[in-house]
């Protein structure tokens, strides 16, 4: 693996300072292999984390019923393109909404634990009697029980689709609760025996066990800051296994088994919120919550088919959140994605792309160095200022991650043409992308007819002058602490 031990380096300090209680497999198709256990499977008993710590996860999940479905679209039992109605004749909408619709978060289907159970909860006076961490609590155990169809179907079965299904992202999770419903009666199986037996029979995950005994205790986030402990339940469809156990399902899949050429690339093809099924594209890593009882990012699998990788991080506790130096919140897995994603982004296939709907999440995730915060702003105020001024701004993308931004005027009338601002994201710096963006954004410029052109910056930023230097630009007017470039093309 490139940069292997500069990866390791990254998330062992990571794992320190976000002070994380975790199990971690890291692993590629050229025989890379690392695994650690990192701070505590009991934080309160001071029990430390070992690879022979069990965790509970949970069969009905955005992970596990996808993979479920997609094997019975393989075997000619599901179609993605049949109306739910086709299993579920008692549902009002069965006829508008498609199996594909659940498989994407895109069905409409109402939330029922934020529309239906959530509001009902806060009219309960007892409820409202207890403290915010026991309230915490409750909630968790009351959103964790098993719910049978029949009280789902009660709770939004009148209800109006929230969205045209098929068409944007719901974000809720009652899909999969239906979607697990026609695994059942498509099958005569519950989720979890069928789990067992198409997939974890066949790897040999023998250490894998359906029921709750897990040895690694169970902590929630309350307000995404205060770890709390949180009971163990035992809900239909939970199950036990080790990281070892579940490594063995993640080599699996990053080598793309269990599954056609044709299904895998169904399942990969991802919309414009980067929701493939079963998946989430990141950049070039695609990321699957196997979520234990509804809670958060708990455990996490994150795949890069390039390279064969997968990374599998089982947790003990929910992640925390907090603000990073660019004061944007961060976990210790986006942290993690982030740091593999490092040791990938080399020149590659760079493209210059005016920011837009799709591309301008990616834009503003763009961060300076904090050395460089005195001679410009962070991204977002760029593109602010930049389209404010009713200018382009484009964002450098390469293989699906924002490398770099620029800031251009276009003014053909008044022959005016400058670079307002050029920024290369801290971690992908010293790899050749700022002469990438800058010559990209000159040959911009003079498609669009410039035959000179300028640009501003610090005379105490040195790195740029001497990029800007290297490519032509010449001192056209000197101030104390600023110049003004300039460049015949």
């Amino acid at each position: 693996m490139k940069d292997a031990e500069k990866l390791i380096a990254t998330i062992e300090n990571e794992a320190r300072q976000w002070d994380i209680s975790s199990v971690l497999s890291i692993r590629d198709r050229e025989g890379f292999h690392y695994e650690k256990a990192f701070g505590y499977a009991d934080r309160a008993a001071g029990r430390p984390m070992d690879l022979d710590q069990r965790f509970c996860l949970h069969a009905e999940n955005g992970f596990f019923l996808p993979l479920c479905a997609m094997h019975l679209a393989e075997r000619k039992i599901l179609r993605l393109a049949d109306p739910i109605g086709r299993w579920l004749p008692e549902y009002a909408h069965g006829e508008s909404v498609r199996v594909r619709d659940l498989l994407r978060w895109d069905s409409g289907i109402p939330e029922h634990w934020t529309t239906v159970r959530m509001p009902a909860l806060q009219k309960d006076p007892a409820h409202a009697a207890l403290s915010d961490r026991e309230r915490f609590v409750r909630e968790y155990e009351l959103h964790a029980r098993d719910l049978p169809f029949s009280e789902l179907i009660n709770d939004v079965g009148g209800m109006e689709l929230t969205l045209d299904p098929g068409v944007e992202d719901d974000g809720g999770e009652t899909g999969y609760l239906f979607l697990a419903e026609i695994i059942r009666r498509a099958t005569g199986m519950a989720p979890r025996e069928y789990l067992f037996r198409h997939f974890f029979a066949p790897l040999g995950m023998d250490d894998t066990r359906p029921g709750n005994d897990a040895t690694a205790a169970l902590y929630g986030a309350f307000r995404d800051t205060e770890l709390i402990p949180l009971p163990q339940l035992a809900p239909a469809d939970a199950f036990t296994t080790t990281l070892r156990d579940m490594d063995k399902l993640a080599r699996a899949l990053a080598e793309k088994r269990f599954f056609s050429a044709r299904t895998w690339q169904v399942m990969l093809k991802c919309n414009a919120d980067g929701n493939g099924i079963g998946f989430i594209r990141r950049a070039d890593l695609y990321a699957a919550d196997l979520y234990p009882m509804k809670l958060r990012n708990v455990c996490r699998l994150l795949l890069g088919f390039e390279d064969g990788v997968s990374i599998l991080m089982l947790d003990s506790e929910e992640p925390k959140m907090a603000l990073n130096e660019s004061r944007r919140w961060t976990s210790f897995p986006a942290e993690l994605r982030r740091a593999w994603q490092d040791t990938r982004v080399y020149p590659r296939d760079p493209q210059l792309k005016r920011v837009n709907g799709k591309n301008v999440g990616d834009a503003v995730l763009i961060e300076v160095a904090s050395e460089q915060l005195a001679f410009v702003p962070e991204c977002s105020r760029c593109i602010a200022s930049t389209l404010a001024r009713r200018q382009p701004a484009y964002v450098l993308m390469d293989h699906g991650t924002a490398v770099g931004m620029a800031g251009l005027t276009i003014r053909p009338k008044k022959k005016d043409y400058d670079i307002t601002f050029l920024q290369v994201d801290r971690r992908y710096q010293g790899r050749g992308y700022g002469r990438i963006l800058l010559t990209q954004a000159m040959e911009i410029l003079k498609s669009k007819g410039a035959d000179r052109l300028t640009i501003g910056v610090n005379r105490f930023n040195r790195p740029a002058l001497a990029l800007y230097r290297s490519a032509g630009f010449t001192e056209k007017e000197v101030l104390e602490e600023f110049m003004e470039l300039e460049i015949k093309l």
